[in-house]
């Protein structure tokens, strides 16, 4: 499972990610489908994202992941969104690939930290 800051540094075209992510299956959360949608991008970027999240598994909540965020947010004061990515990637057993640092040190949560290229 990717972090919206990972799907960024992928369209803005990180090599490294490029070899890390090719023919894997990619799991989002709504919650980086949403914030990805929300960018105000040019028509060709929105295009460019568009293409990336057709090949993407989009998970949306449940009931099992609101309880997760809701405990993950009141043990580690995380912002619901970062709560509900946490807890998404914890529900459905797979590692987190972030470059956010706001995951690190969640126990049951297995994260990958990633240190992006320097462009």
């Amino acid at each position: 499972m990717i972090d919206t800051n990972i799907i960024i540094y992928h369209l803005n075209g990180d090599t490294t990610l490029e070899v890390l992510l090719e023919n894997k299956q990619i799991y989002i959360s709504f919650i980086s489908e949403i914030e990805l949608l929300s960018q105000k991008v040019s028509s060709q970027s929105e295009q460019v994202i568009g293409r990336f999240l057709s090949h993407t598994t989009i998970v949306h909540s449940s009931e099992k992941i609101s309880h997760e965020a809701a405990r993950l947010r009141r043990g580690k004061s995380l912002k619901t969104p970062d709560a509900i990515v946490a807890a998404t990637a914890r529900v459905l057993g797979l590692p987190l690939l972030t470059a956010d640092k706001v995951f690190i040190g969640i126990p049951t949560v297995d994260v990958i930290e990633y240190q992006p290229n320097p462009l």
